[in-house]
């Protein structure tokens, strides 16, 4: 999968023209290549990123905590991922990065989390009180952001993870381990949860967004070369992500040039089943990249009450007159 990731950069890349690609600095950008990422798909396969002047290469793989010595060196000078204690502990290390822009979040408009439950289970567990003494997983390492959202889902009913058996289970055999009954609970990401259903091993039990508004699973950050060196060019490659990222507000918030954006990610995530897209639920994709930060706080708080980091305030995790600068650059795009 990586591979084909790899070679579609390439390809893009060679496209350019030698006098473009001296005109066009290139910018790298590390991805998980998941559904969240979708704007970020979106601006590369209409060519958004082109038409700001900037080569984007999408780097497959090199996301994630473990990347962030990348920035330093200069191997990537973006990376997606989740907001976890190694962000934390690598910012108070001298990191120099910053949030950028939400790449998703779970909002009554797109929701792409669920708490699933095995489905023989469904009679007996009607509240999340009834949760009590079972089995949920949670994935390792913890804390992280897996385990503060079953945290959450527990408090609804007045129980912590002190009130069930807390199993560490890895994210790809979540579901196997639903269908074998090794846990009885857990919360899993699209398109997990669409199959996990299809497969009878669990049920959608709760969406995330119906206890969890506006957490956001999924944001960019930047590195020193676009925090730093070149501000005009980090404007430039948020506001052709922003345009992309419009593009699936219009596809799956107004059904407009839907089946055209569920091509694209087709192509770019391992999702290859197009009649998934009608089934699964959709992240929402904020068009202006908004982040909760408040929801992020909490996030943060949950880390530190884990020991796992010492308190910070968020805001100075994040750099957002980038983002505003990209949002008012499009504006005057469009005048």
């Amino acid at each position: 999968m990586f591979a084909r990731f790899a070679l579609a950069a390439l390809a893009m890349l060679a496209a350019v023209t030698p006098a473009a690609a001296q005109q066009n600095p290139t910018v790298k950008i590390g991805i998980y290549g998941i559904l969240t990422e979708a704007g970020l798909f979106i601006a590369q396969e209409r060519g958004y990123f082109t038409a700001e002047k900037v080569n984007v290469e999408l780097v497959p793989g090199a996301a994630g905590t473990d990347v962030f010595p990348a920035f330093a060196t200069g191997e990537v000078d973006a990376v997606g991922g989740s907001f976890s204690p190694g962000y934390v502990n690598a910012f108070r290390r001298g990191l120099n990065m910053k949030m950028t822009v939400a790449l998703s979040s779970f909002e009554k408009t797109g929701n792409a989390g669920f708490f699933m439950i095995r489905p023989e289970l469904a009679d007996k567990i009607k509240d999340w009180k009834d949760l009590k003494g079972y089995r949920i997983a949670v994935a390792p390492p913890r804390p992280n952001l897996n385990e503060y959202i079953v945290e959450k889902g527990l408090e609804q009913g007045g129980l912590t993870l002190k009130d069930v058996q807390v199993v560490e289970i890895p994210f790809p055999t979540m579901i196997a381990a639903l269908k074998s009954g090794a846990v009885d609970a857990s919360h899993t990401a699209e398109p997990l949860s669409t199959q996990a259903q299809d497969s009878g091993a669990a049920v959608k039990w709760r969406t995330t967004e119906s206890y969890l508004p506006g957490l956001t699973p999924a944001l960019l950050s930047f590195g020193p070369r676009l925090l730093d060196k070149d501000r005009d060019l980090a404007e430039r490659v948020l506001a052709a992500y922003l345009r992309g990222a419009r593009d699936y507000v219009k596809a799956f918030e107004k059904n407009e040039g839907r089946q055209d954006i569920v091509n694209i990610l087709v192509k770019y995530t391992p999702v290859k089943n197009p009649d998934l897209y009608g089934r699964m639920g959709m992240s929402h994709i904020d068009g202006n990249g908004v982040m909760n930060v408040k929801v992020l706080q909490d996030v943060a708080d949950f880390f530190s009450q884990a020991g796992a980091i010492e308190k910070i305030d968020m805001n100075t995790l994040i750099d957002d007159s980038l983002r505003q600068a990209a949002i008012k650059r499009l504006a005057a795009e469009q005048h």
